[in-house]
């Protein structure tokens, strides 16, 4: 028999205000916890792929380099991140909960916690085993994040705060399109425009947004019932900003060169005397 309409339209119906109003009647594969679930792993794992793929082929005929290649696709991934990340965080709002709660019944914290769990560990394969890339900054970030999802994971926590971390990626949105510019010395009078607007856009979002986001994450501690429960929440949310703050200061650094070069020592040539004393 097929299928009626009316039906689907009636699960539908029932199934969304379920959603906003704190129970999901989604589907099990949306709403699983379990990151190793038969649909939402590889869902995951296929749409990575599949982007990745998309971003070499295209970098492969515009003869763009594996770290321009690398950096578009984390744009595309951060882009869709912080998009869940604010929509998650204004229908959190909307139910009148705080962002340092547990989020256990909704749909969306599992999927970004998952989502996450599955990019950082498809993003340390492409940057350490394919390309080669050692960046000690990231590896140091990657590792952080990845020991904080397994450990929440492992541990059943969903917190609510998995939504502004997804909006800290923000920061990453348009490193693809600063990666496409040549080399300062080759800069054209407009991207060394767009190369300062990008600049300032990260400080500001390093500075003045990710600092107010990551304290959700400290603040959920306080839902811990052990001691090993709130440090899953106090490393990450202690670390990855300190790591911030490095970022923030080379990106001072690279905008404001003559304000640094105050402070840093100029080199002493290495002359030597012609006649030994």
């Amino acid at each position: 028999k097929k299928p009626k309409m009316r039906s689907i339209l009636e699960y539908l119906a029932q199934g969304l205000p379920d959603y906003f109003s704190g129970t999901p009647g989604l589907p099990d594969f949306l709403t699983s916890h379990d990151p190793g679930n038969a649909w939402f792993a590889p869902v995951v794992l296929a749409w990575l792929i599949f982007t990745y793929s998309i971003c070499r082929d295209i970098g492969i005929r515009f003869e763009w380099t594996q770290v321009q290649v690398l950096q578009v696709y984390r744009s595309m991934q951060c882009a869709l991140f912080s998009g869940m990340g604010l929509f998650s965080m204004g229908v959190l709002h909307g139910q009148g909960k705080l962002l340092s709660d547990q989020c256990n019944d909704d749909a969306f914290i599992p999927a970004i916690i998952n989502y996450f769990l599955w990019y950082f560990v498809v993003d340390v394969i492409i940057m350490v085993v394919i390309m080669r890339h050692w960046r000690i900054d990231l590896l140091i970030h990657h590792g952080v994040a990845l020991t904080g999802i397994i450990a929440l994971v492992h541990n059943e926590l969903y917190p609510c705060s998995s939504a502004p971390v997804a909006a800290t990626e923000l920061i990453s949105v348009f490193s693809g399109v600063e990666a496409m510019l040549p080399k300062p010395e080759k800069w054209s009078r407009g991207e060394e425009h767009v190369f300062y607007v990008i600049r300032s856009y990260r400080l500001f979002i390093l500075l003045l947004v990710r600092p107010f986001l990551w304290q959700h994450v400290r603040l959920s501690a306080k839902t811990a019932s052990t001691d090993l429960q709130a440090a899953i929440y106090m490393i990450p949310g202690t670390v990855l900003p300190l790591l911030d703050c490095v970022w923030a200061f080379k990106m001072a650094k690279s905008l404001f060169p003559g304000f640094f070069a105050w402070f840093v020592p100029k080199k002493k040539s290495n002359k030597t005397d012609d006649k030994k004393n």
